[in-house]
């Protein structure tokens, strides 16, 4: 079983709302900065079913590229339409939630997405309403995700705060939002929030910006927070880290083989940002997903490490112990069984 942990939708209508349609494809500007690319694929779930088998990619996770910063009316929206795709594709796709966490009524309306609408996790993004991740405002959410036992999966912001030299030529989204998921990580471990909160499952996108990289550092120098009562180590082994961002670049696998337990990664593919010509201009395209796992496979050092970082560890995150056949033959949608 393959799981890409990292698809996006985008509900037309939602779209709509900020002067976009069917057809068009272009950056949606915030603030004179592009913050993302909107086109028809991220409408369209029967090209992405098409994608999915052409890729051979079994279930994909859904998040929306509009619901890190949306405010709670849009996020509700954006929660209903997941589970409403979850429902009706049940071995093709799971939802996360999104909430504004922070203002009001955001963590009932995790509670809601999790408990009525049977999402599997809650999507959140590096920067929370200006806030870091270890920010005290932000400790009631960990709290619920914990209590829900809701995997939490970190996205980049999607227009970092803080970095002002970032500005020009698309920097923001090409450096700034891995810059500032390395900042995340090593914030939520010299926060303590890992030590707090134990059982928290913290899934930080794009490698974590390419954290493994910079771990031996952080580890030489954790000493330095002036905060740890646990071993940095104990901290890092304890988060996840997806595969996407980097379209199924080889030397950002390798180096996350290097540094991050195989157990501990899980594929993803950022499409169809990535993979399908939308954003990118290396010439991927959706069957260059199948040479992704593939690659999977060969670097990551045994067969059992490869079904980990393939399927089996995102599937015990999002508790899909059910995903395939009760034991009479008939097919079960994952949580019903």
């Amino acid at each position: 079983m393959i799981i890409d942990f990292q698809h996006h939708f985008v509900p037309l209508e939602l779209a709509a709302r900020r002067g976009f349609a069917a057809g068009e494809r272009r950056n949606l500007i915030e603030g004179g900065i592009p913050k993302f690319t909107l086109h028809d694929k991220l409408y369209d779930l029967d090209a992405q079913l098409r994608d999915l088998d052409q890729a051979g990619i079994d279930l994909a996770v859904l998040t929306c590229n509009l619901g890190w910063d949306a405010p709670l009316e849009e996020c509700r929206l954006i929660n209903e339409r997941l589970s409403e795709i979850q429902a009706r594709y049940p071995r093709r796709f799971v939802g996360m939630a999104h909430a504004p966490i922070v203002e009001e009524g955001g963590l009932r309306e995790v509670e809601r997405a999790a408990r009525e609408l049977n999402l599997r996790g809650v999507s959140i993004a590096s920067q929370v309403g200006g806030l870091l991740l270890d920010a005290p405002p932000l400790m009631p959410f960990y709290r619920t995700a914990c209590a829900l036992d809701l995997a939490v999966h970190v996205h980049p912001a999607m227009i970092p705060a803080g970095y002002a030299c970032l500005g020009d030529y698309d920097l923001a989204r090409i450096v700034g939002r891995e810059m500032d998921l390395q900042l995340a990580v090593s914030r939520v471990i010299a926060g303590r929030v890992m030590e707090e909160f134990p059982t928290l499952k913290l899934v930080f996108a794009h490698f974590g910006g390419g954290v493994a990289a910079i771990k031996e550092r952080l580890e030489a120098k954790a000493g330095r927070f002036g905060t740890l009562r646990r071993p940095f180590a104990e901290s890092f082994d304890r988060l996840y880290f997806d595969l996407a961002g980097f379209e199924g670049g080889a030397v950002a696998l390798r180096c996350a083989l290097a540094g991050i337990r195989p157990d501990r990664l899980l594929f993803a593919t950022d499409y169809p940002q990535d993979f399908t010509g939308a954003t990118t201009q290396t010439g991927k395209g959706v069957s260059s997903i199948r040479d992704y796992t593939g690659l999977v496979r060969t670097l990551a050092g045994s067969e059992a490490a490869a079904r980990a970082i393939l399927g089996e560890t995102a599937a015990g995150l999002l508790r899909l112990e059910t995903w395939g056949r009760e034991p009479s033959g008939r097919e079960s949608a994952p949580g019903t069984a």
